[in-house]
């Protein structure tokens, strides 16, 4: 057989590119085949070239094992398999040799026999058993043996001879085989190639890197979610057209029409095109990208590329293309509010531990799904909250039963460019607006959210006059006692006797209301909510339990059945619950004057009329006081903020608006009715309470008993101490609306609309400049000092 065997096979390169694209990698090591077999015989050479055309003509899996077995018989004994050598990925000058960095794994030993041959040939490779194999060359080299013909010296041949022969390596170098002249450690070039063919070939070299890169990468980013699989897939063409283009130029060199000069001139478009890739994947790799990050860093690539079209076209298209499985799942959740098998690569996720809807609605509503915000790609990142909200509502419409009959489902394509380059808000929106219009049918019409609303404003913000008449006249024994002997079961069964007597009989939805004894009073929940500074600054501490009365924790508590309960949530129930024990103790202080009003309307000595007439006028005071800031909160707060609510009921599009509107109505009224600026309002008013009760109580006390001097001075402490209770708190009240510019100041207006407390205010106003003055100077002094 000629030496010239392996130059035979040269001219079975196929013209059609697609099957030089499966063929190409095995015409290297056919090439080392058939040096190592020239001494055999023609038949057998022929057999080779027959199996070979074979392979190229019509590529499949068999014609590969085929080629490939006759080729183990032809092999060295022994094979031993190195390691792969990991290269930092930053290094661009590093050429071809470890790209990525990999898992240190030992490889097997590979081992055949070779009958023809006793000697032993080692074949090293730095291909990983982790990563693909198939179509990814790394410059094997061959150990103690040639399976190589000899080349000639470049110095001894013309510059025409030495072109082709370069030719030949650069493109074995190009798609990861080995080279005779080009050493690919950082690409060593045969030093006797003429000099100026040495820089047009050093300019090519960076190719290959980043041709090997690309395959590395891709190799070991295999299996790591779907994105990823979808943009190799992609890039799997991208290898394709390479390899065609490769086929291409050894046609025209096997035509001899092909120089260096246009080798690197049909090469340039595609270094620049392949750079872009191999640092937009060698990014991927180093975050670690997987899902949505994905797809975010290479849209921040392409935005980059403005001034290079190819290499934004380029990458534009790759990011379509492994956008794909991200689509599918979007598509999916906001058409029927589900998360796929790949919903870790999402930017939804769900929370499962927040269970069921159940007692804490707002917990599953609130927690059950959220966005991962390192999944999310920027070209979605304006409706991050409308996707999200979109597969919670379907979720909430499934939870209740209710068919979810979407809109014609529209196939989802991620396409960044083009005439459909805006389809996808358009998807988005769509579904958005069926899904929350749906839901808030669901919630206003088939489950009366208002009836529920409407029905708690009566029971917990006193709306309904006569059930809380009822109620108190038939509760207030078991609520005088100590917290720890109230009953509850005695309080739910006259709670259903009073709603049958009372208008709530007509309420479909008094069945949810509930009595609820809690261990604390007022001040001391509005406490812990400020936090543990407010009581450390008032010098406050918590009421003992033992000293609790039943009508200071009781509190009534309404249940809403799912779906309503997203909205009658227990932080807003909790916040119902406030504004009702507050107007509920007031309504019991003014309950306990007007009886002994009932029982103390006339002296029965004349000679004690100065002292009946003291009385009266401190009662009348405390009737005043406790009158107006119950209506304050109920005429002034409650009610107009209500019409405002319902108002803006009527225009909502979706449940969030629903929340936020209920959410701002609690909040308004906590505020006005000063909840929330201070514990030490609602302290103050409970203290107002608190006094007028107790001086109904001594009044009771001694309603049997002969008026005496001791008498005299018991009342006239009521008084000294309501009054400046009274004056102490309309001068706080004062101070915080003229920080926060709100209504308090009504409040005032209504307690000291005869102007009767003025001087008493005005006075308590110059003692706090006159102590603020006096505690500046001393601290001016501790500083001189």
């Amino acid at each position: 057989m000629s030496g010239n065997s392996s130059d035979d096979f040269d001219s079975l390169t196929p013209t059609n590119s697609r099957a030089a694209l499966s063929t190409k990698e095995l015409l290297g090591r056919c090439k080392q085949l058939l040096a190592v077999k020239e001494q055999q015989t023609n038949s057998e050479l022929h057999d080779i070239k027959e199996r070979l055309l074979v392979a190229i003509s019509n590529p499949s899996l068999t014609h590969f094992d085929s080629l490939m077995s006759f080729e183990d018989s032809y092999t060295a004994d022994t094979v031993q398999s190195g390691t792969r050598r990991g290269v930092d990925p930053t290094g661009v000058n590093r050429r071809c040799v470890g790209i990525v960095k990999s898992r240190q794994r030992p490889q097997p030993n590979l081992t055949s026999s070779c009958s023809s041959s006793s000697s032993e040939l080692s074949l090293t490779t730095r291909n990983s058993p982790d990563h693909r194999t198939h179509m990814l060359w790394d410059y094997d080299t061959v150990a103690n043996g040639n399976l190589t013909k000899v080349q000639p010296q470049l110095g001894a041949l013309p510059v025409a001879m030495q072109q082709r022969y370069i030719l030949k390596d650069l493109m074995q170098c190009l798609v990861g085989i080995r080279a005779q002249y080009i050493v690919p450690e950082d690409f060593i070039i045969d030093a006797q190639l003429d000099g100026s063919m040495r820089e047009v070939v050093q300019q090519i070299l960076p190719l290959a890197t980043y041709f090997s890169g690309i395959q590395r990468l891709m190799a070991a980013s295999d299996g790591h979610g779907q994105v990823l699989n979808a943009l190799n897939a992609a890039l799997q063409d991208l290898t394709s057209d390479f390899y065609a283009l490769i086929a291409q130029v050894d046609e025209e060199l096997q035509r001899q029409r092909m120089t260096v000069q246009n080798f690197l001139y049909y090469l340039q478009p595609t270094m620049w095109v392949m750079e872009e890739v191999w640092k937009v994947l060698r990014d991927i790799q180093a975050n670690e990208c997987r899902g949505g990050a994905v797809l975010n860093l290479l849209y921040g690539r392409i935005r980059l590329l403005e001034g290079n079209a190819a290499a934004q076209q380029m990458l534009t298209t790759l990011t379509n293309a492994a956008g794909a499985p991200f689509m599918r799942q979007l598509q999916l959740w906001i058409h029927k509010g589900q998360l796929g098998h790949t919903s870790k690569e999402f930017l939804v996720q769900d929370n499962d531990t927040a269970g069921l809807p159940g007692r804490h609605a707002d917990d599953y509503w609130e927690k059950r799904y959220s966005v991962r915000h390192e999944q999310v790609p920027a070209f979605l990142s304006r409706y991050t909250d409308i996707i999200l909200s979109t597969g919670k509502y379907l979720n909430v419409i499934r939870q209740c039963g209710k068919a979810t009959l979407p809109i014609q489902e529209q196939q989802l394509e991620l396409e960044l460019a083009g005439t459909h380059a805006g389809r996808i808000e358009k998807v988005i929106l769509e579904a958005y607006y069926f899904a929350a219009g749906m839901l808030l049918n669901v919630l206003l019409q088939e489950h009366d959210l208002l009836g529920h609303l409407k029905s708690v404003k009566n029971y917990l913000l006193l709306g309904q006059g006569d059930f809380i008449t009822l109620f108190m006249d038939a509760c207030e024994p078991e609520l005088s006692k100590p917290v720890d002997h109230v009953q509850l079961l005695i309080l739910e069964n006259l709670l259903g006797l009073t709603l049958r007597l009372s208008m709530g009989r007509q309420d479909p939805y008094n069945d949810d209301l509930h009595c609820d004894l809690l261990t604390y009073d007022l001040v001391t929940q509005l406490s812990k909510i400020m936090g543990q500074q407010e009581e450390q600054a008032y010098g406050q501490s918590q009421t003992p339990r033992e000293e609790l009365r039943g009508i200071e924790c009781f509190s009534f508590s309404y249940e809403a059945k799912w779906p309503c309960s997203i909205v009658l949530n227990h932080i807003a129930i909790s916040k119902y619950q406030m504004l009702f024990r507050q107007l509920f103790y007031c309504k019991h202080a003014e309950r306990q004057i007007c009886k002994i009003w009932k029982l103390n309307h006339a002296p029965k000595d004349r000679s004690y009329a100065e002292l009946h007439r003291s009385l009266c006028t401190l009662r009348q005071r405390m009737m005043n006081a406790i009158q107006n800031i119950e209506y304050y909160m109920i005429y002034e707060v409650i009610v107009p903020n209500w019409h405002l609510f319902s108002e803006r009921l009527k225009h909502v599009e979706n449940v969030d608006e629903v929340l936020l509107h209920h959410q701002d109505f609690l909040d308004s009224c906590l505020k006005s009715c000063v909840m929330t600026e201070s514990s030490q309002l609602s302290r103050a008013i409970f203290k107002l309470c608190k006094i007028c009760i107790d001086f109904c109580s001594f009044i009771e006390l001694e309603q049997l008993l002969e008026p005496s001097e001791r008498f005299a001075e018991r009342v006239n402490y009521f008084d000294l101490e309501f009054k400046e209770l009274l004056v102490s708190f309309l001068q706080q009240i004062i101070t915080t609306a003229r920080k926060n510019r709100n209504s308090f100041i009504n409040l005032v207006y209504r307690i000291n609309f005869n102007g009767f407390y003025t001087e008493e205010m005005e006075k308590i106003g110059r003692e706090a400049v006159e102590e603020k003055e006096l505690k500046e100077g001393q601290e001016q002094e501790r500083e001189q000092d």
